[in-house]
């Protein structure tokens, strides 16, 4: 049970880096769009010689149904997430919103997975809340703006934690995690691309839905590496932590990643790191604990 808990709390840090990694593939000049596909992209890539070795394939006949669905969940938490910036609701106000999704895994995990809402998990979810919203500070924003764009920032939210709620149902399922990172990833894909003919017409800027292969081909090799680091080596992680962890504790630990996020932004970035990160930041290590501590 131990190394399942270490396994997602390995994963939640590394996912920090998927903040500072995107904001890297902005400044080459790469749009929302382009990095959400490509990314995905190299996830399914990288796990089809895991699949030949094992001589696996990642859906079957009776699990497709669920894999579409839980694609379709991935490729909605990719637009919203980045919808709220879209309409020009503050990056703060985003943030908070998205973060709202321990408190969704845990009615999400008692109405679907059965999970119990214990006393010492409630107290880890507030605890976790007011730690993010310590970090990221919203009452500095003057407004909160686009309407539009704050629903689609609370939608991310409760589309990441159905994300953590169906990983956890595949854990349940015996899923190989491999197979459904490689599943996952191939049907977010796929609806990504089915979205974007629909999203071109809507949103004119190109630095968000641009969709092209005309870029030097050594990005590809900086993709390959960003998308093996940041999203294939902790999906898998989380993929395989989540057989033992239940879905709530496992939302609480995931945010650990802003803590991480928001340090490798003050080393790579230079960006400005306060007190609050500090004292936000360990109000969530606390949260992680009490949400481990029974166990």
């Amino acid at each position: 049970m131990e190394k399942d808990y270490w396994a997602i709390i390995i994963s939640a840090i590394i996912f920090g880096l998927i903040i500072p990694g995107g904001q890297f593939f902005f400044n080459l000049g790469f749009s929302l769009y382009e990095v959400s596909t490509y990314s995905l992209l190299f996830i399914f890539v990288l796990t089809i010689p895991f699949l030949l070795f094992k001589r696996s394939i990642p859906f079957t006949k009776s699990n497709i149904v669920f894999y579409l669905v839980y694609g379709l969940i991935g490729a909605l938490l990719q637009l919203t997430q980045f919808g709220g910036m879209i309409f020009g609701t503050p990056v703060a106000i985003v943030a908070i919103l998205i973060y709202t999704q321990p408190i969704w895994t845990t009615i999400f995990g008692k109405i679907f997975l059965n999970e119990k809402i214990t006393k010492n998990k409630t107290i880890a979810v507030l605890i976790a809340f007011l730690g993010t919203f310590i970090i990221i500070s919203p009452w500095k924003i003057t407004n909160i703006g686009n309407i539009t764009g704050t629903i689609l920032a609370l939608f991310a939210g409760i589309f990441l934690s159905l994300w953590v709620i169906l990983a956890r149902k595949t854990a349940i399922n015996k899923e190989h995690y491999i197979n459904t990172l490689s599943a996952y990833s191939l049907f977010s894909l796929l609806w990504l691309l089915a979205f974007f003919p629909i999203l071109n017409r809507l949103i004119e800027n190109y630095l968000v839905i641009r969709l092209s292969f005309d870029f030097p081909r050594i990005y590809l090799v900086y993709f390959l590496i960003f998308s093996f680091i940041a999203a294939f080596l902790p999906n898998s992680l989380f993929y395989k932590g989540i057989k033992k962890v239940e879905a709530s504790e496992a939302g609480i630990i995931l945010l650990l990643e802003p803590v991480v996020a928001s340090i490798i932004g003050f080393l790579i970035f230079s960006q400005y790191l306060n007190s609050a990160i500090f004292f936000g930041g360990g109000l969530i290590i606390i949260s992680n604990y009490l949400a481990i501590k029974d166990r």
